[in-house]
């Protein structure tokens, strides 16, 4: 698997952007060996006849967080009245605008009849929340915490309480008009591999249980 692994990286381009944009683009033409995105977006592709199907893995979960600037004192979200007085207190709130935390989020905002009483919301339109926080644009920010995990600069307060958390699940699969299948299936067999499930794992990521593949 080594030599299929590097030559799979050799040259390995990589695009990060929320699912619905990735969406758009593959709508759009783009192309790829390997597609990561929620499992719903996943699924969609594989209907559409985009991805191989037999392809598919599911890679695991996360579920949504806060974060405040590094160094600032945590403010208490243990509980859903604790955490509507932690936004409505906030000078700024940060949340993304087509990540599915952020379309998640900003339902919440509504569903606890605070998004019109917020002192500043701040969308950011692409690129992960943490880094709008540890630029201090946000003095509080809400994202998936495996998205909020590896930004430097920030603190992470914790996740939402239970009763409002929401976890997305992830999958990947191989393009169907992939040139470079047996690399792009290598490069999914070792994302199920100990040392990278231990990485997601220490990045606030659930790795999912994976049975091994079959030969052929």
């Amino acid at each position: 698997m080594k030599g299929v692994l590097d030559a799979a990286t050799a040259g390995l381009r990589v695009q990060f952007h929320a699912t619905q944009a990735l969406l758009k683009s593959i709508a759009e033409g783009e192309s790829a060996d390997v597609v990561i995105l929620t499992a719903e977006g996943i699924d969609s592709l594989v209907q559409q006849g985009k991805l191989i199907a037999a392809s598919r893995v599911e890679l695991g979960s996360s579920g949504v967080g806060i974060a405040v600037r590094a160094g600032a004192a945590k403010p208490d979200i243990s509980s859903v009245d604790a955490l509507k007085r932690t936004l409505l207190a906030a000078q700024s709130v940060a949340h993304s605008r087509m990540g599915a935390s952020g379309i998640y989020f900003a339902q919440l905002l509504e569903r606890l009849s605070i998004a019109e009483r917020l002192k500043k919301r701040v969308i950011v339109e692409k690129g992960p929340v943490g880094a709008a926080i540890a630029r201090g644009e946000a003095e509080l920010g809400a994202q998936l915490l495996c998205e909020l995990a590896p930004v430097a600069g920030i603190a992470i307060v914790g996740p939402l309480p239970d009763e409002l958390q929401k976890l997305s699940v992830f999958a990947a699969a191989v393009m169907a008009g992939s040139a470079k299948r047996a690399a792009a299936q290598a490069f999914l067999d070792f994302l199920g591999t100990a040392p990278v499930q231990a990485a997601m794992q220490k990045n606030q990521f659930i790795p999912a249980r994976r049975s091994p593949r079959r030969p052929g």
